[in-house]
This record gives structure tokens, C-alpha cells and sequence, in this order.
């Protein structure tokens, strides 16, 4: 009877612990389980379209800038480079910016008929991820300061490029240069846009 009693506990055991088993690898399937369908409902829910690796840091490419043409009634994207197309970077909201596009605009008119190069806006840290309700904004924004400069919108992700505006960007042989200052903007904008061949006529 006793022997009876052993074997019956030993098995119970076994059984037990064969439960316990079990529940820790069906536990571990539905953890691991649940944590790929978030993952899927997150990829869902989110474009990695044009977002930089996280923590990866990258030196921007001013010869490539992607942006949407404003004028462009098909609004594909097209690319500016600054050594050729000097940029300022604005934000439509930013009244800082305003001020500066009408004394960039002022100091460009002073030059008069002098050949140049183009002085081109650009449209960052927009409020809408929707590309064509940016180039409507950035139209609006145009019509309603009496900008006459080009004005673009730039596509991605702001901080690939300026940190902050407004911000003056030109490229000429010792590198890309960014200009934060509202004075100097203004200071230096006629020899950043001025042809080389007119730099090299005035002594």
C-alpha cells in the first residue's frame, strides 16, 4: 500500500512538472508571437519613405537637394544644388523669414540688370506631411508677402539639411557655407550670388 503511494506521488510530479513546461514554451510563443504583430501594426502605421536611419549620423548633400517646384503644376520631384542655385531656407510661418526674404529681395533688386545667379526659397520644417497642401501653403505664403523670388518645398525630413532658419546656403571651392544671421544673410548675398566671371572682373 505504502509502495502504491510512492509511485502515484513520483508520478504526480512528473506530470506537474511536465505542465509547467509546457506553460513556459506556450508562454514564450505568444510573447514572441505578440511582439511580431506589433511590429507589423507599427510598419503599417509608419512610412520609412525618406526617414534617415535612427542614429546614424550623415553629412547632407547640398549638390542634391530634393525639393518640389512651386511653379510646377506636376510638382515632381527635382533637385537644387546650392553651388549652382544658392538656397535660402524658410519656413512659412516664421516671420524672421519674411523679413529676410524681402531684404534678400531688396539687395537683389539693387543689383539691377548685373548677371547672377539664382537666388531660390526653400520651404522647410513645414506643419503637414502632405506634399500638396505644402506647395498650396507655400503658394499662399508667396501670393500674400508679394514674394517674387522661386519658392520650393523642400521633401524629407527638415533636419537632413538646415537646423534652423532662415538660413543662407551657398557652395563655391572651399566648401558649403551656412549662414544663420539675418544681417550677414543680407551682407554677403551679392557675392554669393555674383558669377564667377564677375568676381574675377572686380579687383
Amino acid at each position: 500500500m505504502d509502495i502504491k503511494k510512492i509511485n502515484l506521488t513520483k508520478q504526480g510530479k512528473i506530470v506537474i512538472l511536465g505542465v509547467l513546461v509546457l506553460f513556459v514554451i506556450v508562454l514564450g510563443v505568444f510573447s514572441l508571437l505578440r511582439g511580431n504583430g506589433n511590429t507589423a501594426s507599427g510598419s503599417q502605421g509608419t512610412s520609412l519613405k525618406d526617414v534617415p536611419l535612427q542614429g546614424v549620423i550623415t553629412e547632407a548633400n547640398y549638390h542634391l537637394v530634393p525639393i518640389l517646384n512651386v511653379a510646377d503644376e506636376k510638382t515632381e520631384r527635382v533637385y537644387i544644388n546650392t553651388e549652382a542655385t544658392p538656397a535660402l531656407f524658410i519656413a512659412t510661418w516664421d516671420e524672421s523669414s519674411v523679413e529676410t526674404i524681402k531684404d534678400a529681395q531688396d539687395a537683389l533688386n539693387q543689383m539691377g540688370s548685373t548677371p547672377r545667379k539664382p537666388l531660390v526659397l526653400v520651404s522647410t520644417f513645414v506643419k503637414t506631411t502632405d506634399q500638396q497642401e505644402a506647395v498650396e501653403t507655400s503658394k499662399i505664403f508667396q501670393n500674400e508677402n508679394g514674394i517674387a523670388l522661386p519658392i520650393t518645398v523642400q521633401i524629407g525630413p527638415p533636419t537632413d539639411f538646415v537646423q534652423q532658419i532662415p538660413s543662407l546656403v551657398y557652395t563655391d571651392a572651399k566648401g558649403t557655407h551656412i549662414v544663420t544671421e539675418q544681417n550677414k544673410i543680407i551682407e554677403i548675398l551679392n557675392s554669393v550670388v555674383a558669377l564667377p566671371e564677375a568676381q574675377s572682373e572686380n579687383p
